[in-house]
């Protein structure tokens, strides 16, 4: 058996991380010359370090802005973990929180401003040289969980991938099979979304005439993953049959298609995905024992976006370029703002926020990106659950009041089909969304004739 081993997420995930002791760094989150954004540097506990006009504490020329001091203010880490910022009698101030400070104590994922230059503190310890295809972020946790990934990925020992909605689980498990080697392809499995009535011919496939209409040969998804991996998303939603099945999957490593009499060898990697506290499940009776222990071999979890304010920084630039060109970026008032969010949907609603402030944004395409007061009181609304937050209605028309509760009738079918295009094709943000459990989506989706995995494909 493989060894195993977990990268757990912290006591209390809705912290930020300041673990006493823990390195620490000074970034610019957000400076006027964009060259300047993200630069970094390593904070020595009872060193002080002092940012002023041409100074070359964080590189050459990265502090030369005409609104600060020669000696504008001090920033020194201490040996419990907290960072210490002090005013030096600057001209035009130094502000955390928009309040001006003498001295304050800053942890990880908060900011100051001195000068125009906003500086975030994060974690500090060895980061992303260089981030792989398809993933952002150069951030010390960001690196642990990529560290995780190169060691599993080569082995065919199946992985567990924890973490909260949006943090990215899929991602990873691309990356996981980037890594394996292996030749063929990655095959999602929505387990959340596959009826319990078409579980084994989903699956495994069917031959020509094991039932009605079934005119042909149809391979399976375990057909379609043959030589690569298969993906099991939403491992946490599967139900009961589908769990069963899943176990005799990973136990026997073999199955028959629906009506054949063949057995064939599965020649896949299982990568899991959930959001759901398994152990949790387990002991409620939800979820099998025996199904965690096949899956867990190796769990890998993702911490959520703000226990990595500096990932953070360069996700809002990416997605802005992404929503409004190449080359365009986010105000200061902006990234402060951001960072001051809790996320509680993580990467996909930061993507959201940023979509939302470029479809806002009236400036000239060269001007930086800023966010309307409307969408700036929706990040500081209580972050329990992800906020809602729609464009304001024309100002001859009243905006409608919030919904509550279940809505009253199920959407036409043009509405489902373009709500799930605009949900970037999660059923399950769709289903928040809406006020719905996933399985009456499911169904309103099958009375109104529609095929979400269709969908997803574009077909």
């Amino acid at each position: 058996m493989e060894p195993t081993t977990e990268v757990g997420f912290t006591a209390d995930a809705s912290e930020r991380p300041h673990t006493t002791g823990a390195p620490r760094a000074l970034h610019i989150a957000w400076h006027p010359d964009p060259r300047h954004t993200g630069a970094v540097v390593a904070l020595t506990p009872g060193v002080r370090l002092v940012l002023g006009r041409a100074g070359e504490a964080l590189g050459s020329g990265r502090l030369d802005d005409p609104r600060l001091s020669r000696q504008h203010c001090s920033v020194e880490a201490r040996a419990d973990g907290g960072v210490v910022v002090t005013d030096l009698g600057s001209t035009n101030g130094t502000t955390a929180a928009g309040a001006a400070l003498g001295t304050v104590t800053l942890n990880p994922g908060e900011t100051f401003v001195a000068g125009q230059i906003l500086f975030l503190v994060a974690a500090g310890g060895p980061g992303v040289q260089t981030p792989p295809p398809g993933i952002v972020g150069r951030s010390p946790e960001l690196a642990a969980v990529l560290d995780q990934v190169a060691l599993v990925a080569p082995r065919k020992t199946s992985v567990l991938l924890l973490g909260e909605s949006g943090t990215g689980k899929e991602v990873f498990a691309r990356e996981v099979h980037r890594q394996s080697g292996r030749t063929g392809t990655m095959v999602a499995v929505n387990c959340g979304g596959v009826a319990d009535g078409v579980l084994q011919s989903e699956l495994f496939g069917h031959v020509r005439g094991a039932f009605s209409g079934a005119d042909r040969v149809r391979p399976g998804l375990v057909e379609q993953a043959r030589g690569g991996t298969l993906f099991l998303d939403e491992v946490g939603d599967a139900s009961p049959a589908l769990q069963v099945t899943l176990l005799r999957l990973l136990q026997e490593g073999e199955y028959r298609p629906v009506g054949g009499d063949e057995v064939r060898q599965a020649d896949v990697r299982c990568v899991a995905a959930t959001n759901v506290d398994l152990t949790a499940a387990i002991a409620a009776g939800r979820f099998r024992q025996d199904l965690y222990t096949r899956l867990s071999r190796w769990t890998i979890a993702l911490p959520p976006l703000r226990q990595r304010p500096a990932d953070l920084v360069t996700l809002v630039t990416a997605f802005v370029e992404r929503h409004r060109g190449p080359g365009a970026r986010p105000s200061r008032r902006f990234v402060e703002a951001l960072l001051a969010h809790r996320w509680p949907g993580n990467v996909r609603e930061l993507d959201a926020v940023v979509e939302r402030a470029c479809v806002a944004a009236t400036g000239p395409a060269d001007a930086p990106v800023d966010a309307p007061d409307w969408l700036l009181a929706s990040l500081r609304a209580p972050a329990e659950a992800p906020a809602v937050v729609s464009s304001p209605a024309p100002a001859s028309t009243p905006a409608p009041a919030p919904a509550s509760g279940r809505p009253a009738k199920r959407p036409d079918a043009a509405t489902l089909k373009r709500m799930l295009a605009e949900h970037g094709g999660e059923m399950k943000a769709l289903a928040q969304t809406l006020g719905v459990g996933r399985t009456t989506l499911y169904r309103w989706f099958e009375a109104a004739g529609l095929d979400p995995e269709a969908l997803r494909a574009g077909d």
